[in-house]
Protein backbone atom coordinates (compact mmCIF):
# COMPACT_ATOMS: atom_id res chain seq x y z
CA UNK A 1 0.00 0.00 0.00
CA UNK A 2 2.61 2.63 0.94
CA UNK A 3 4.66 2.20 -2.73
CA UNK A 4 1.00 2.89 -4.43
CA UNK A 5 0.44 5.78 -2.04
CA UNK A 6 4.13 7.00 -2.84
CA UNK A 7 3.52 6.53 -6.62
CA UNK A 8 0.13 8.62 -6.43
CA UNK A 9 1.50 10.97 -4.06
CA UNK A 10 4.53 11.99 -6.35
CA UNK A 11 2.28 11.93 -9.33
CA UNK A 12 0.45 14.28 -8.15
CA UNK A 13 3.21 16.19 -7.19
CA UNK A 14 5.13 16.01 -10.50
CA UNK A 15 1.27 16.72 -13.16
CA UNK A 16 0.49 19.42 -11.28
CA UNK A 17 4.22 21.34 -11.21
CA UNK A 18 4.00 20.25 -15.11
CA UNK A 19 0.61 21.65 -16.07
CA UNK A 20 0.91 24.89 -14.16
CA UNK A 21 4.03 25.74 -15.77
CA UNK A 22 2.78 24.86 -19.42
CA UNK A 23 0.19 26.93 -19.12
CA UNK A 24 2.57 29.65 -18.73
CA UNK A 25 5.38 28.77 -20.50
CA UNK A 26 6.67 32.41 -20.50
CA UNK A 27 6.59 32.63 -17.23
CA UNK A 28 8.68 29.47 -16.73
CA UNK A 29 11.45 31.13 -19.46
CA UNK A 30 11.26 34.10 -17.10
CA UNK A 31 12.23 32.13 -14.46
CA UNK A 32 14.53 29.76 -15.88
CA UNK A 33 16.72 33.40 -17.75
CA UNK A 34 16.90 34.50 -13.78
CA UNK A 35 18.78 30.96 -12.87
CA UNK A 36 20.83 31.82 -15.56
CA UNK A 37 21.64 35.16 -14.46
CA UNK A 38 21.81 34.59 -11.22
CA UNK A 39 24.34 31.37 -12.40
CA UNK A 40 26.74 33.26 -14.73
CA UNK A 41 25.07 31.38 -17.74
CA UNK A 42 23.66 34.23 -20.13
CA UNK A 43 24.94 32.24 -22.72
CA UNK A 44 21.82 29.76 -21.88
CA UNK A 45 18.95 32.33 -22.40
CA UNK A 46 18.08 32.43 -25.98
CA UNK A 47 17.08 28.45 -25.16
CA UNK A 48 14.85 29.89 -21.93
CA UNK A 49 11.82 29.03 -23.89
CA UNK A 50 12.02 25.57 -25.81
CA UNK A 51 13.85 25.02 -22.11
CA UNK A 52 10.79 25.64 -20.20
CA UNK A 53 8.80 24.13 -22.46
CA UNK A 54 10.82 20.66 -22.46
CA UNK A 55 11.05 21.22 -18.40
CA UNK A 56 6.77 21.34 -18.44
CA UNK A 57 6.46 18.33 -21.07
CA UNK A 58 8.84 16.28 -18.66
CA UNK A 59 7.26 16.94 -15.44
CA UNK A 60 3.47 16.25 -16.65
CA UNK A 61 4.41 12.92 -18.63
CA UNK A 62 6.06 11.55 -15.32
CA UNK A 63 3.46 12.54 -12.89
CA UNK A 64 1.02 11.32 -15.10
CA UNK A 65 2.68 8.06 -15.92
CA UNK A 66 2.74 7.49 -12.22
CA UNK A 67 -0.45 8.37 -11.61
CA UNK A 68 -2.01 6.02 -13.82
CA UNK A 69 0.33 3.28 -12.93
CA UNK A 70 2.03 3.33 -16.66
CA UNK A 71 5.56 2.76 -17.65
CA UNK A 72 6.14 2.91 -13.35
CA UNK A 73 9.91 2.06 -14.13
CA UNK A 74 11.14 3.99 -16.60
CA UNK A 75 9.46 7.32 -14.60
CA UNK A 76 10.41 6.18 -11.33
CA UNK A 77 14.06 6.66 -12.45
CA UNK A 78 12.72 10.51 -13.71
CA UNK A 79 11.36 11.18 -10.48
CA UNK A 80 13.65 10.21 -7.90
CA UNK A 81 16.89 11.54 -9.89
CA UNK A 82 14.75 15.05 -10.81
CA UNK A 83 13.46 15.52 -6.71
CA UNK A 84 17.30 14.56 -5.51
CA UNK A 85 19.34 17.00 -7.98
CA UNK A 86 15.92 19.57 -7.02
CA UNK A 87 16.61 19.14 -3.25
CA UNK A 88 20.27 19.44 -3.63
CA UNK A 89 19.89 22.56 -5.74
CA UNK A 90 16.99 23.95 -3.52
CA UNK A 91 19.30 24.42 -0.59
CA UNK A 92 22.01 25.83 -2.10
CA UNK A 93 19.24 28.44 -3.20
CA UNK A 94 17.63 28.79 0.52
CA UNK A 95 21.38 29.35 1.71
CA UNK A 96 22.30 31.38 -0.88
CA UNK A 97 19.57 33.39 -2.02
CA UNK A 98 20.68 33.89 -5.56
CA UNK A 99 16.70 34.00 -6.99
CA UNK A 100 14.03 34.38 -4.27
CA UNK A 101 11.35 32.09 -5.79
CA UNK A 102 12.35 28.75 -7.04
CA UNK A 103 9.43 29.03 -9.33
CA UNK A 104 8.67 25.16 -9.07
CA UNK A 105 4.38 25.61 -8.66
CA UNK A 106 4.82 28.84 -11.34
CA UNK A 107 2.80 31.82 -10.48
CA UNK A 108 -0.14 29.16 -9.36
CA UNK A 109 2.03 28.48 -5.91
CA UNK A 110 4.74 30.71 -4.39
CA UNK A 111 7.17 29.29 -2.27
CA UNK A 112 10.46 30.53 -0.27
CA UNK A 113 13.09 28.98 -1.22
CA UNK A 114 13.58 27.15 2.47
CA UNK A 115 9.87 26.48 2.19
CA UNK A 116 10.88 24.58 -1.91
CA UNK A 117 13.50 22.73 -0.07
CA UNK A 118 11.40 21.62 2.72
CA UNK A 119 8.89 20.13 0.26
CA UNK A 120 11.86 18.69 -1.91
CA UNK A 121 12.91 16.90 1.73
CA UNK A 122 9.64 15.59 2.44
CA UNK A 123 9.10 14.38 -1.58
CA UNK A 124 12.47 12.41 -1.47
CA UNK A 125 11.35 9.33 0.38
CA UNK A 126 8.31 8.62 -1.21
CA UNK A 127 10.35 9.11 -4.63
CA UNK A 128 12.90 6.47 -3.16
CA UNK A 129 9.64 4.12 -2.08
CA UNK A 130 8.91 4.21 -5.79
CA UNK A 131 12.27 3.77 -7.10
CA UNK A 132 13.30 0.81 -4.77
CA UNK A 133 10.36 -1.22 -5.69
CA UNK A 134 10.03 0.18 -9.35
CA UNK A 135 9.94 -3.46 -10.69
CA UNK A 136 7.02 -4.00 -8.76
CA UNK A 137 4.33 -2.16 -10.61
CA UNK A 138 2.85 -3.71 -13.51
CA UNK A 139 0.05 -3.29 -16.16
CA UNK A 140 -1.74 -5.24 -18.20
CA UNK A 141 -2.46 -2.78 -20.98
CA UNK A 142 -0.78 -4.01 -24.28
CA UNK A 143 2.77 -2.09 -25.43
CA UNK A 144 0.60 -0.74 -28.26
CA UNK A 145 -1.92 0.82 -25.91
CA UNK A 146 0.86 2.61 -23.48
CA UNK A 147 2.73 4.04 -26.61
CA UNK A 148 -0.23 5.67 -27.80
CA UNK A 149 -1.39 6.89 -23.94
CA UNK A 150 2.38 8.05 -23.71
CA UNK A 151 1.83 10.25 -26.60
CA UNK A 152 -1.13 11.37 -26.18
CA UNK A 153 0.19 12.85 -22.95
CA UNK A 154 3.00 14.42 -24.66
CA UNK A 155 0.90 16.09 -27.21
CA UNK A 156 -1.34 17.21 -24.66
CA UNK A 157 1.60 18.86 -22.42
CA UNK A 158 3.48 20.58 -25.11
CA UNK A 159 0.43 21.56 -26.92
CA UNK A 160 -0.75 23.48 -24.37
CA UNK A 161 2.35 25.18 -24.08
CA UNK A 162 2.43 26.19 -27.15
CA UNK A 163 -1.24 27.25 -27.61
CA UNK A 164 -0.95 29.52 -24.24
CA UNK A 165 2.86 30.62 -25.67
CA UNK A 166 0.38 31.99 -28.59
CA UNK A 167 -2.65 32.60 -27.44
CA UNK A 168 -1.36 34.02 -23.35
CA UNK A 169 -2.30 31.62 -20.14
CA UNK A 170 -5.69 30.16 -20.43
CA UNK A 171 -5.75 29.95 -17.17
CA UNK A 172 -3.86 32.92 -15.12
CA UNK A 173 -2.78 32.33 -11.86
CA UNK A 174 -1.16 35.90 -11.78
CA UNK A 175 -2.87 39.14 -9.86
CA UNK A 176 -3.13 40.93 -13.17
CA UNK A 177 -5.50 38.22 -14.04
CA UNK A 178 -9.22 39.13 -16.78
CA UNK A 179 -11.76 40.66 -13.99
CA UNK A 180 -8.85 42.20 -11.49
CA UNK A 181 -9.73 45.45 -10.44
CA UNK A 182 -5.95 47.24 -10.05
CA UNK A 183 -7.12 49.42 -7.91
CA UNK A 184 -9.05 46.65 -5.51
CA UNK A 185 -6.05 44.44 -5.67
CA UNK A 186 -3.44 47.48 -4.60
CA UNK A 187 -5.63 48.09 -1.46
CA UNK A 188 -4.29 47.14 2.22
CA UNK A 189 -7.70 46.17 4.13
CA UNK A 190 -8.82 47.75 7.68
CA UNK A 191 -7.44 45.67 10.19
CA UNK A 192 -4.58 44.07 8.17
CA UNK A 193 -2.11 41.88 9.75
CA UNK A 194 0.88 44.49 10.11
CA UNK A 195 4.91 43.28 9.33
CA UNK A 196 6.67 43.05 12.69
CA UNK A 197 10.48 43.15 13.41
CA UNK A 198 12.68 42.84 16.07
CA UNK A 199 14.98 45.52 15.99
CA UNK A 200 18.54 45.77 18.10
CA UNK A 201 20.23 49.22 18.76
CA UNK A 202 24.23 48.92 19.05
CA UNK A 203 25.47 51.16 21.87
CA UNK A 204 29.48 51.93 22.70
CA UNK A 205 30.70 53.23 26.41
CA UNK A 206 34.51 52.87 27.18
CA UNK A 207 34.84 51.20 23.59
CA UNK A 208 32.96 48.58 24.91
CA UNK A 209 30.09 48.07 22.60
CA UNK A 210 27.29 45.88 23.56
CA UNK A 211 23.48 44.96 21.68
CA UNK A 212 20.22 46.30 23.11
CA UNK A 213 16.45 45.91 22.57
CA UNK A 214 13.38 47.84 23.26
CA UNK A 215 13.11 46.03 26.67
CA UNK A 216 16.82 46.64 28.14
CA UNK A 217 17.59 49.95 26.59
CA UNK A 218 19.58 52.01 28.53
CA UNK A 219 17.04 55.60 28.39
CA UNK A 220 18.77 57.05 31.74
CA UNK A 221 22.24 56.32 31.15
CA UNK A 222 23.28 59.17 28.61
CA UNK A 223 27.06 57.98 28.81
CA UNK A 224 26.71 55.40 25.93
CA UNK A 225 27.04 56.83 22.44
CA UNK A 226 24.25 54.98 19.61
CA UNK A 227 26.68 53.45 16.72
CA UNK A 228 23.74 51.34 14.68
CA UNK A 229 20.45 49.32 14.59
CA UNK A 230 19.39 46.53 12.71
CA UNK A 231 15.83 45.41 12.44
CA UNK A 232 14.99 41.58 11.92
CA UNK A 233 12.04 41.00 9.80
CA UNK A 234 9.68 38.60 12.78
CA UNK A 235 6.42 38.03 11.19
CA UNK A 236 5.43 38.85 7.51
CA UNK A 237 1.72 41.55 7.20
CA UNK A 238 -0.52 41.58 4.99
CA UNK A 239 0.60 41.51 1.08
CA UNK A 240 -1.73 42.77 -1.45
CA UNK A 241 -1.93 40.92 -4.76
CA UNK A 242 -0.57 44.05 -6.96
CA UNK A 243 2.19 46.07 -5.32
CA UNK A 244 4.39 47.89 -7.39
CA UNK A 245 1.38 48.80 -10.07
CA UNK A 246 3.54 52.40 -11.35
CA UNK A 247 3.02 53.86 -14.55
CA UNK A 248 4.62 57.15 -15.69
CA UNK A 249 5.51 59.69 -18.87
CA UNK A 250 7.94 60.57 -20.17
CA UNK A 251 8.30 63.83 -17.78
CA UNK A 252 8.31 61.56 -14.87
CA UNK A 253 4.65 62.19 -13.91
CA UNK A 254 3.04 59.59 -12.46
CA UNK A 255 0.04 58.62 -14.51
CA UNK A 256 -1.34 55.56 -12.82
CA UNK A 257 -4.81 57.72 -11.49
CA UNK A 258 -5.39 58.88 -15.00
CA UNK A 259 -4.97 55.27 -16.39
CA UNK A 260 -6.99 53.14 -13.59
CA UNK A 261 -9.65 56.02 -13.07
CA UNK A 262 -10.64 56.94 -16.75
CA UNK A 263 -14.55 56.80 -17.31
CA UNK A 264 -13.70 55.49 -20.74
CA UNK A 265 -12.15 51.97 -21.61
CA UNK A 266 -8.25 52.36 -21.86
CA UNK A 267 -6.44 50.83 -24.26
CA UNK A 268 -2.23 49.16 -22.59
CA UNK A 269 0.18 47.53 -25.43
CA UNK A 270 2.71 46.30 -23.42
CA UNK A 271 5.73 45.74 -24.40
CA UNK A 272 9.23 45.32 -22.43
CA UNK A 273 11.70 45.81 -24.97
CA UNK A 274 10.80 48.17 -28.21
CA UNK A 275 13.73 46.91 -29.84
CA UNK A 276 12.35 43.42 -30.47
CA UNK A 277 9.61 44.30 -32.18
CA UNK A 278 9.48 44.72 -35.80
CA UNK A 279 6.12 46.14 -38.55
CA UNK A 280 4.78 42.67 -38.92
CA UNK A 281 4.03 42.81 -35.26
CA UNK A 282 2.93 45.97 -34.69
CA UNK A 283 1.36 46.88 -37.81
CA UNK A 284 -2.90 46.04 -36.18
CA UNK A 285 -1.72 47.91 -32.87
CA UNK A 286 -1.13 51.01 -35.01
CA UNK A 287 -4.11 51.03 -36.34
CA UNK A 288 -5.83 50.50 -32.83
CA UNK A 289 -3.91 53.28 -31.82
CA UNK A 290 -4.85 55.37 -34.55
CA UNK A 291 -8.71 54.69 -34.45
CA UNK A 292 -8.61 54.95 -30.29
CA UNK A 293 -6.99 58.37 -31.55
CA UNK A 294 -9.92 59.11 -33.89
CA UNK A 295 -12.39 58.00 -31.18
CA UNK A 296 -10.96 59.99 -28.55
CA UNK A 297 -9.98 56.80 -26.59
CA UNK A 298 -6.64 56.28 -24.63
CA UNK A 299 -4.39 54.06 -26.29
CA UNK A 300 -1.00 54.27 -24.40
CA UNK A 301 2.46 51.81 -25.43
CA UNK A 302 3.89 50.74 -21.88
CA UNK A 303 7.39 49.29 -21.61
CA UNK A 304 10.71 49.63 -19.95
CA UNK A 305 12.67 50.90 -23.33
CA UNK A 306 15.27 53.96 -23.17
CA UNK A 307 13.90 57.01 -24.93
CA UNK A 308 16.31 56.78 -27.56
CA UNK A 309 15.33 53.11 -28.76
CA UNK A 310 11.60 54.90 -28.88
CA UNK A 311 12.92 57.39 -30.51
CA UNK A 312 14.55 55.44 -33.22
CA UNK A 313 11.41 52.89 -32.96
CA UNK A 314 9.08 56.10 -33.92
CA UNK A 315 11.55 57.11 -37.04
CA UNK A 316 11.28 53.64 -38.47
CA UNK A 317 7.40 52.91 -38.52
CA UNK A 318 5.65 55.98 -38.09
CA UNK A 319 3.39 54.33 -34.68
CA UNK A 320 2.90 58.11 -33.08
CA UNK A 321 2.09 56.20 -29.96
CA UNK A 322 1.49 57.73 -26.59
CA UNK A 323 4.22 56.15 -24.42
CA UNK A 324 4.39 55.44 -20.26
CA UNK A 325 7.05 53.64 -18.28
CA UNK A 326 7.22 51.01 -16.07
CA UNK A 327 9.51 48.32 -14.37
CA UNK A 328 9.91 45.20 -16.75
CA UNK A 329 9.03 42.50 -14.21
CA UNK A 330 5.54 44.68 -14.10
CA UNK A 331 5.05 45.02 -18.04
CA UNK A 332 5.71 41.31 -18.18
CA UNK A 333 3.85 40.05 -15.45
CA UNK A 334 0.67 42.32 -16.32
CA UNK A 335 0.62 40.49 -19.99
CA UNK A 336 3.04 37.40 -21.43
CA UNK A 337 2.60 38.85 -25.04
CA UNK A 338 5.62 40.87 -26.49
CA UNK A 339 4.15 43.05 -27.36
CA UNK A 340 0.47 42.35 -26.20
CA UNK A 341 -2.75 44.10 -25.93
CA UNK A 342 -4.73 44.99 -22.44
CA UNK A 343 -8.20 46.49 -22.21
CA UNK A 344 -9.02 48.15 -18.92
CA UNK A 345 -12.50 49.56 -18.08
CA UNK A 346 -12.11 51.97 -14.55
CA UNK A 347 -9.44 50.14 -13.55
CA UNK A 348 -10.97 46.82 -14.08
CA UNK A 349 -9.06 44.25 -16.54
CA UNK A 350 -11.74 43.25 -19.46
CA UNK A 351 -9.35 41.44 -21.81
CA UNK A 352 -5.63 40.15 -22.17
CA UNK A 353 -4.47 39.41 -26.13
CA UNK A 354 -0.91 38.63 -27.30
CA UNK A 355 0.31 39.55 -30.78
CA UNK A 356 -0.65 36.45 -32.16
CA UNK A 357 -4.41 36.71 -31.86
CA UNK A 358 -5.01 40.46 -31.44
CA UNK A 359 -8.80 42.09 -32.00
CA UNK A 360 -9.17 43.48 -35.11
CA UNK A 361 -9.60 47.64 -35.07
CA UNK A 362 -13.15 47.22 -34.75
CA UNK A 363 -12.81 46.87 -30.85
CA UNK A 364 -12.81 50.31 -30.50
CA UNK A 365 -16.28 51.05 -31.71
CA UNK A 366 -17.78 48.93 -28.85
CA UNK A 367 -14.88 47.85 -26.36
CA UNK A 368 -17.42 46.95 -23.17
CA UNK A 369 -19.33 44.19 -25.76
CA UNK A 370 -15.84 42.63 -27.52
CA UNK A 371 -14.08 42.26 -24.46
CA UNK A 372 -17.01 40.66 -22.73
CA UNK A 373 -17.82 38.13 -25.17
CA UNK A 374 -13.59 37.72 -25.16
CA UNK A 375 -13.99 36.63 -21.29
CA UNK A 376 -16.69 34.32 -22.31
CA UNK A 377 -14.53 32.97 -24.31
CA UNK A 378 -11.44 32.66 -22.19
CA UNK A 379 -14.00 30.76 -19.67
CA UNK A 380 -14.84 28.30 -21.91
CA UNK A 381 -11.04 27.44 -23.35
CA UNK A 382 -10.12 26.92 -19.53
CA UNK A 383 -13.49 24.28 -19.26
CA UNK A 384 -12.13 22.93 -22.19
CA UNK A 385 -8.45 21.83 -21.07
CA UNK A 386 -10.10 21.11 -18.33
CA UNK A 387 -11.92 18.54 -19.29
CA UNK A 388 -9.71 17.06 -21.64
CA UNK A 389 -7.28 16.46 -18.64
CA UNK A 390 -9.83 14.56 -16.59
CA UNK A 391 -10.75 12.75 -19.63
CA UNK A 392 -7.67 11.44 -20.81
CA UNK A 393 -7.11 10.18 -16.82
CA UNK A 394 -9.93 8.47 -16.92
CA UNK A 395 -9.66 6.83 -19.92
CA UNK A 396 -6.33 5.52 -18.90
CA UNK A 397 -7.03 4.45 -15.87
CA UNK A 398 -10.25 2.53 -17.29
CA UNK A 399 -8.23 1.19 -19.95
CA UNK A 400 -5.15 -0.38 -16.84
CA UNK A 401 -7.90 -2.53 -15.32
CA UNK A 402 -9.04 -4.34 -18.39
Amino acid sequence: MLKHISRILIGLLFLFSGFVKAVDPVGGSIKLTDYFEAFGMDFMISMALPLAILLSTIEFITGFHLLTGIRVKLFSYVAFYMIAFFTVLTFFLAIFNPVSDCGCFGDAIKLTNWQTFYKNLIALPFAWIIFRDRTQFSTSISSARINIITLISVIFATGISIYSYLNLPPIDFRPFKTGTNISEAMKIPEGAPQAEYKTTFILEKDGIRKEFNENNYPYEDTTWQFIDSKSILVKEGYQPPIKDFYLSNNADENMTNTVLNSKFPVFLMTVPDITTLNKKNVSELINISNKCRKNKIQFYCVTSSLMKDIVKFESKHRAMFNYLFADEVLIKTINRGNPGLTVLNKGTILAKYNYFNLPSSGIVNNPLSYTIKESTLQKEKRFVIITALLLILTVTVLYRKH
